[in-house]
């Protein structure tokens, strides 16, 4: 895969009041055309512990876009595009932002922006800094596996306190 990657079209419809931002698509997800793509990503488990604390096993990433819908939350990430070198957020390089300021506009609904990692944050609070606009937004630690300082059950302890 070359070092150019672009994001995933937002999963969001007009019921979603929560939009969760990534940073950048992992190479595993950007090959599948699917969120949190990655087996290893702990995103999908710790979405269905926070509501049905169980772990919920998928068929196919339609029902996990279905679950998403049910629950209002939709998904995005703060970039466009950048240039990394693997999937590595800490290899972004010249990220284009998305139009985080349109997408709300566009659907009033989302009250409630989460960042998922730190990567994340960052890129947000420069794009809010970039654009001169002010939303209050959600910080969670990354649901990606290669964040270890934490495990699994506490991640979700933090990330129900946000999204609950």
């Amino acid at each position: 895969m070359n070092n150019f990657k672009n994001s995933l079209l937002p999963v969001i419809d007009s019921d979603s009041n929560i939009l969760i931002l990534g940073s950048l698509p992992s190479d595993k997800s950007i090959e599948k055309s699917e969120y949190y793509g990655n087996k290893t990503n702990q995103f999908w488990n710790i979405i269905t512990l926070i509501f049905d604390n169980e772990k919920i096993i998928f068929k196919n990433y339609d029902e996990k876009l279905k679950y998403l819908h049910e629950h209002h939350i939709a998904l995005w990430d703060v970039y466009s595009s950048a240039i990394r070198k693997g999937s590595l957020d800490n290899n972004i390089q010249n990220g284009k932002f998305n139009d985080i300021i349109g997408i709300l506009k566009r659907y009033p609904n989302i009250t409630k922006i989460v960042t998922n990692g730190r990567a994340s944050q960052k890129g947000f609070e420069k794009y809010l800094k970039v654009n001169n606009f002010h939303f209050n937004y959600y910080y969670v630690p990354s649901s990606s596996s290669l964040n270890a300082s934490l495990k699994l059950n506490e991640k979700v302890t933090m990330w129900k306190e946000v999204i609950i």
